[in-house]
């Protein structure tokens, strides 16, 4: 089976990769830690090798002469020897306990150079001097017995080869347990996503105390499931309303085709009623269901505008006259800037407009003033409808813009509507990346503001 990275569990990715990290430090830990030991042990025999060779020097130079029974006396650090040999290379001296090992080295002592470095050989380490006597060369090896340096280490390398060895089964081990342990909100965040469905939107994730990246993500999800249960609850009553609003005109249809199948279309008088009937209520089914559309296009991101700029008060000016051509006692006012501009779809702002005049049409007295305002500010063009009418109360008010809502029941059906238009003129304003929001108390009317 081909092994694949890319298909491990995180916590088993975190730990194969800092385990690696790990394993690789310590084996680079373990070569430096063996060649500087190593490096430092060869240094110091070649301190003392140059030492001894300092001794051995000083001494035949200060002799004077070279007295073999006085060269022996000579201290120098164990495994340490040296030779001595003249121009010709016959050896003078060589130290007692060194015959074996210089006798191996007995064709090697050509020591012709005056150069006093050091040279490496498999256990030994040596340095040549040339000394002069009375205006005689003379010429110094000295040879140091030296163990090989993996021999000198040897325990050390097996300490930190066990020590790497170890080191990673640990961290291995101790890995996988605290991965699985710090990634455990991501595991209850898996197991809630799958518990969750739309009879239990009220589930939520368990944070920790620790303020970290988890918990944060554990709340984030809890946020998002709150949003969602928020919007499920609203999409259920939009359906719901609509359900029902499209339910009471069909109800009307029903029972008027129904009474007219039986023997309504036989009476002129009752059929023409019916048939009244029959066109109104179909004319309102069509308007919620425009109105329903209208929203559908606008919750998938499907409603167009067509900006354009024009002049407000020609648009302020057509919907006075509009209206005034069906309410002709209806005291209705505006204040605008003859100079005032707007880039705005022309059409859906005079909707914007339109479902607010008529708003407060249906909430105030047949001769309530209402005014309709519009000026220029810092946050873009202020539009307002003001009226005298009856007003919202304070709880009703947060919700005047949701869909299907009525902060008055009872008025609502005696004035028409569906409740949708403060949710379509809201829709409308959001595509303008505008603000639109409400003012009132009960019984003092109100004024509905919108920016774009």
């Amino acid at each position: 089976m081909k092994f694949k990275f890319k298909n491990l569990s995180i916590s088993k990715k975190l730990t194969l990769t800092y385990s690696s990290i790990l394993l690789g430090i310590l084996i680079s830990f373990t070569f430096l830690t063996y060649y500087s030991l190593g490096n430092f042990i060869l240094r110091e025999n070649e301190d003392q090798l140059a030492a001894n060779t300092d001794t051995i020097s000083n001494y035949i130079v200060s002799s004077g002469n070279i007295d073999k029974s006085n060269l022996d006396n000579i201290k120098l650090s164990t495994d340490t020897y040296f030779v001595l040999v003249d121009e010709k290379n016959n050896i003078l001296y060589m130290s007692k306990d060194s015959e074996s090992t210089l006798e191996k080295r007995k064709n090697e002592l050509n020591i012709k150079d005056n150069d006093q470095g050091f040279e490496h050989e498999k256990g030994i380490i040596y340095t040549s001097r040339v000394i002069n006597i009375k205006g005689k060369a003379y010429y110094l090896q000295v040879i140091k017995e030296f163990q090989d340096i993996g021999s000198e280490t040897g325990a050390l390398e097996e300490v930190l080869i066990i020590t790497g060895i170890l080191g990673t089964l640990i961290s291995v081990i101790t890995g996988l347990f605290l991965t699985k342990r710090f990634l455990k909100p991501i595991k209850d965040i898996t197991n809630t996503a799958r518990e969750i469905t739309s009879k239990n939107l009220d589930t939520r994730i368990v944070a920790g105390a620790a303020e970290d990246e988890l918990k944060e993500l554990a709340d984030t999800f809890n946020l998002m499931i709150e949003r969602l249960e928020v919007d499920f609850e609203k999409q259920r009553r939009f359906v719901s309303d609509a359900s029902h609003e499209l339910r009471t005109p069909l109800s009307v249809i029903y029972g008027h085709v129904n009474m007219l199948n039986r023997w309504g279309k036989d009476d002129p008088k009752v059929l023409m009623q019916s048939l009244t009937v029959l066109k109104s209520e179909t004319e309102n089914m069509n308007k919620l269901i425009e109105n329903l559309l209208f929203l559908a296009k606008g919750d998938n991101d499907v409603l167009k505008i067509k900006k354009e700029e024009f002049e407000v008060c020609k648009l302020i000016k057509e919907i006075v006259e509009e209206t005034f051509l069906n309410h002709e006692k209806l005291n209705l006012k505006y204040v605008c800037d003859e100079s005032l501009k707007v880039n705005a779809d022309y059409n859906s702002i005079k909707q914007v407009l339109r479902i607010l005049v008529d708003n407060s049409m249906k909430f105030s007295k047949p001769d309530g003033e209402i005014l309709i305002k519009a000026e220029k500010t810092d946050a873009g063009t202020r539009f307002m409808v003001e009226d005298k009418g009856s007003g919202i109360s304070a709880e009703s008010l947060p919700f005047i813009f949701d869909r299907f809502y009525r902060a008055d029941e009872s008025r609502t059906k005696a004035t028409g509507g569906t409740g949708l238009g403060l949710s379509i003129a809201k829709q409308i304003i959001q595509n303008h990346n505008g603000k639109i929001w409400a003012e009132s108390e009960l019984g003092s009317g109100t004024k509905i503001i919108f920016t774009i």
